[in-house]
């Protein structure tokens, strides 16, 4: 179980690096552009995104914590950059881990108690970023450009983790 989740983790970071990657291909403008979606602009998305990741890592990682900041980013390499570092941190984290069974208790932004496994937190960050990257691929096509693939199959297609 500890294999599978690490490696739907690691799609999560390689689906948000395929994204990346194909926005820095597309003019500057394109990530602060304002659009008619979930967020604003494609940054706003990505800082949300960003946002959440950290929040529940810090959540995994025992640290009290019931709110979110999220502040745009200002360039697509500030995103990578953000993204690579968290990523990377997390993998360490959970590759270390023992037990990914482990609850977490935590209070959600209303205040709220809950309490759910490492594993399920991390199953919960992938799709939460599979649905956002749905957003950001949304508001692409909207500003005129061509999407990138994101999906899993692609993930084990290209990185031969079949």
């Amino acid at each position: 179980m500890k294999k599978l989740t690490l490696q739907f983790f690691d799609y999560h970071s390689w689906a948000n690096k395929q994204l990346i990657e194909h926005l820095s291909k597309l003019p500057k403008e394109t990530m602060n552009k304002e659009v008619n979606s979930v967020f604003p602009s494609i940054s706003h998305t990505f800082a949300h995104m960003y946002a959440v990741d950290e929040l529940w890592f810090l959540r995994i990682s025992g640290k009290s914590v019931n709110s979110i900041e999220s502040k745009p980013f200002k360039t697509i390499q500030e995103i990578n950059d953000a993204f690579t570092d968290l990523h990377n941190e997390m993998l360490k984290f959970l590759d270390l881990k023992d037990d990914l069974e482990q609850p977490v208790i935590y209070t959600n932004t209303k205040g709220e108690r809950f309490r759910n496994s490492i594993r399920e937190i991390v199953y919960h960050i992938v799709n939460h970023g599979t649905y956002h990257r749905g957003n950001i691929a949304a508001m692409i096509r909207q500003l005129g450009y061509q999407g990138v693939s994101t999906d899993y199959i692609y993930y084990l297609r290209n990185t031969d983790k079949e």
